[in-house]
């Protein structure tokens, strides 16, 4: 017994302690792609104090409220690591390290229930832990919510193999689910891990677990009820491409990832895959056979090797949210995390088959398993240095998908951030021309050639991405900054009044239209935009200045003069708004008043000393 516990212990330290090794280069590795959204730019996350919100208000996941969404234990997570690290990235990679450690110990419960055998199990849990495919969701921070979800299906299912019959185990199974259901929406894969189980396994059992499943039930009608519109939005509302095109496009993609399962190769953070929409796709059909054959034979053999059957329901009841509902991406490496530790106890098995057959095969199981692992850990170890920052994972993925507009895109971005404009401008243009479809690349491209002063190209190329989609602000956006630009100030308006309608809560946009406004003679509609600006932002001090403004515009000196004054109390280095406060105080006749507001202005940028010292002489003239 004692021997017993000892290699126990060996087994949790070595399930531990491997899984956290393979990942300690990556404790460095930056944020990335949406962790900007939801995490760098979110400020609801900076207060603890925020968290009771999380749970009620789905808006607060993103800085962006458009994309909110019902993750409050998630958020909870960041909002933790806030407080412990601020922005300092490696305490956000230390929680996912430590939750995928912590679900490689269950996915070697599962195995030592199912197999029982601590050799194979342990297996098959280090085939999960080290296998690069897990490299994005460890990497990828926001990818948090696939670990913890996968945390909270895997604590589940190894709570109903151990103790289903007890009061003690439908605590942990519901209480499991409910937290899997405040991480992502992904963990109503769990219910039918446990029905796949009684079906395969104990069909007595549905009888018997008939509370348990009443208990999942309910919990999954109260979490319908909380998030059913932001569900409804995406199957029933405007979906990203039809459901013939999604289906026969994931049966493509379920062969896929078998594929990097067993040969990851090739990993990349946007894959080039196509869409296929019908059985007559010959690679649709083909991946369509495989999977009826691969399903047939685990059926075929399910009396002498049940385990294979379920292991498949398994892996394709994890995929399925994601491969039912369409999204955005067709296919990405951290949906394969709850699936990749199916794939670890099929390798499991057959480890603990070979032990049967003895002699030289037991001594090849150990070698095999052994150079397997070993693959593995380098794989995962040389995959975590190409999330080291945004060059090398994008450029990376542009090369293994020449095809691909996104990986262009970012690229792109992050050369016009570090003022590497010509290469910026190479990266967008070969996104036109890849994807004539992909209206953002029209944006970022026309943004490159205004700010190089090409500002015919910079309107042409918007005025196509418009053609493309109507929909997008940010098009609309750059079309008002080139008419700004161009002083043709009513298209500017409708440009700008095309990007606000679209994108109602940026006080940016708001702001730059009602100073469009203003060119054209049009204060009331300038105070209005500016006035909703300070609604969005109230601590804007350019916009306080433009609302002076507008108000001047009016003849309202009174709300030019509060406007002016909250400017330089907001900035107190606000050069501009000193100088249009002397102003105004000088209008107003109000001689001091004009003169301390100049020398502000002065002290602060001596480009206005000629200006000022002129303004200094007639109004010490005008005082005399």
């Amino acid at each position: 017994m004692d021997r017993d516990i000892g290699k126990r212990w060996v087994w949790f330290l070595a399930l531990v302690c491997l899984p956290i090794a393979v990942y300690l280069n990556s404790l460095q590795n930056p944020f990335h792609y949406d962790d900007i959204h939801s995490i760098v730019d979110n400020p609801h996350i900076r207060q603890l104090g925020n968290i009771p919100g999380f749970f009620a208000d789905p808006t607060l996941f993103s800085a962006q409220a458009e994309n909110a969404m019902y993750r409050p234990l998630l958020l909870t997570t960041f909002a933790v690591n806030y407080a412990i690290s601020g922005y300092e990235v490696w305490s956000y990679h230390l929680v996912g390290i430590l939750l995928h450690a912590g679900c490689v110990l269950l996915v070697w419960g599962i195995g030592r229930y199912l197999l029982g055998d601590d050799l194979a199990a342990g297996f098959g849990a280090l085939v999960f832990g080290l296998h690069p495919i897990n490299s994005e969701s460890i990497n990828y921070i926001s990818s948090r919510s696939e670990v913890l979800a996968g945390f909270f299906i895997l604590l589940g299912f190894w709570g109903f193999l151990k103790y289903r019959d007890r009061r003690r185990g439908i605590i942990l199974i519901v209480g499991a689910f409910s937290a899997g259901l405040l991480s992502k929406s992904t963990v109503v894969v769990l219910p039918a891990l446990l029905l796949a189980w009684n079906l395969v396994f104990e069909r007595e059992g549905l009888r018997k677990n008939g509370k348990l499943y009443g208990l999942l039930g309910g919990v999954f009608a109260l979490y319908l009820g909380m998030v059913w519109k932001f569900l409804e939005k995406a199957t029933l509302g405007e979906p990203v491409r039809s459901y013939s095109e999604q289906i026969w496009t994931q049966v493509k993609a379920g062969v896929f990832y078998l594929k990097l399962l067993l040969w990851p190769s090739g990993l990349s953070v946007d894959h080039q895959f196509l869409i296929s929409d019908s059985l007559f796709d010959p690679f649709a059909a083909s991946a369509f056979l495989f999977l009826i054959s691969l399903a047939w034979l685990s059926w075929y053999h399910r009396k002498r090797h049940p385990l294979p059957l379920f292991l498949l329901i398994w892996f394709f009841a994890a995929l399925a949210p994601a491969s039912l509902v369409p999204l955005n991406v067709l296919i990405n490496e951290h949906r394969l995390y709850v699936p990749s530790a199916a794939w670890g106890l099929v390798l499991a098995y057959v480890f603990a088959l070979l032990r049967d057959r003895g002699g030289a095969w037991i001594r090849g199981r150990e070698v095999g398993a052994l150079i397997i692992l070993v693959a593995c850990t380098w794989a995962t170890w040389e995959r975590n240095q190409v999330w080291k920052d945004e060059y090398s994972l994008w450029g990376d993925a542009a090369a293994k998908g020449e095809l691909m507009a996104r990986p262009f895109i970012f690229l792109g971005e992050n050369f016009a951030r570090d003022g590497r404009d010509k290469e910026a401008q190479d990266a967008f243009e070969k996104v036109v021309q890849r994807d004539p479809g992909f209206s953002p690349a029209y944006a970022s491209l026309g943004k490159i050639y205004r700010e190089n002063g090409q500002i015919a190209k910079a309107e042409m190329v918007l005025r196509k991405g418009v053609e493309v989609d109507l929909e997008n602000p940010d098009l609309w956006e750059g079309l008002g900054e080139v008419y700004k630009d161009l002083e043709r100030w009513e298209e500017c308006v409708e440009a700008y009044g095309e990007a606000v309608a679209l994108r109602p809560e940026d006080d940016g946009l708001h702001n730059n239209l009602g100073n469009a406004y203003q060119m054209v003679g049009r204060g009331r509609e300038a105070l209005s935009h500016h006035r909703r600006a300070l609604e969005l932002n109230p601590e804007d001090a350019r916009t306080y200045l433009n609302l002076g403004n507008a108000s001047l515009m009016l003849g309202d000196y009174q709300g030019a003069l509060a406007g002016y004054r909250k400017a330089v109390e907001m900035d107190p280095r606000f050069a501009g708004a000193w100088l249009s406060l002397g102003n105004l105080h000088e209008r107003l006749g109000q001689v001091g008043g004009a003169l301390y507001a100049y020398e502000k202005a002065e002290g602060i940028d001596p480009r206005y000393s000629d200006f000022v010292e002129e303004r200094r002489r007639i109004l010490k003239g005008m005082g005399e």
